[in-house]
């Protein structure tokens, strides 16, 4: 991810904070006398179920236009996770469930594009699910079904086939992800009935 150099009101050079003699994800912008903050972006997505099959969409922006992906994108100001995640899932699939139908699922980061994720995860009783105005396709598919080597984001492939484990085992605990550019490591926050 680049670094942040300018300042994003004013697009004023940028100086580093430097604090305890340690410098950090801020920076000063001397034109408009204001702190500027480089902090991750939070993505939320949702992890949704028919049967053993897991919701997906193709993505009809880009990046990775084309692609298939698990629903979500960015928070947005003022809402909660699981407001955010609910909405991208009526956006992107056309599924409607309110954020009280959503449970946590996974928590991560992703390091190498300065990136955090939530996701949660419900279940519907029928593969109802249309392509809304920012994807191509929506569609439920079984894990031998999954266009794996058409996904938008493989590098959280891994995330996508503990959620196909789980709905293999019937069991859902929650997780916690680290991605790096060097490394995957899923850890068990919680197991299911907890």
């Amino acid at each position: 991810m680049p670094k942040l150099n300018f300042c994003p009101e004013c697009a004023g050079p940028l100086t580093a904070q430097v604090i305890n003699g340690e410098p950090r994800g801020q920076h000063y912008c001397a034109r408009c006398a204001q702190g500027v903050v480089d902090h991750p972006m939070i993505v939320v997505t949702a992890f949704v179920a028919c049967g053993k099959r897991l919701l997906w969409v193709q993505r009809a922006l880009q990046p990775q236009q084309g692609k298939w992906a698990i629903p979500g994108g960015f928070l947005e100001e003022g809402e909660t996770l699981a407001q955010g995640s609910a909405r991208e899932l009526w956006e992107e699939a056309g599924v409607r469930l309110s954020p009280q139908q959503l449970q946590l699922y996974m928590v991560g980061t992703i390091t190498f594009i300065n990136q955090i994720y939530v996701a949660f995860r419900a279940v519907v009783p029928v593969e109802q699910c249309q392509a809304g105005v920012e994807s191509l396709d929506a569609r439920f598919f079984a894990r031998d079904e999954c266009p794996w080597d058409n996904v938008a984001y493989p590098q959280v492939n891994d995330s996508i086939k503990q959620a196909y484990d789980d709905l293999d085992n019937g069991t859902f605990d929650v997780w916690e992800a680290e991605m790096t550019a060097a490394h995957y490591a899923l850890r068990k926050v919680r197991q299911s009935g907890d």
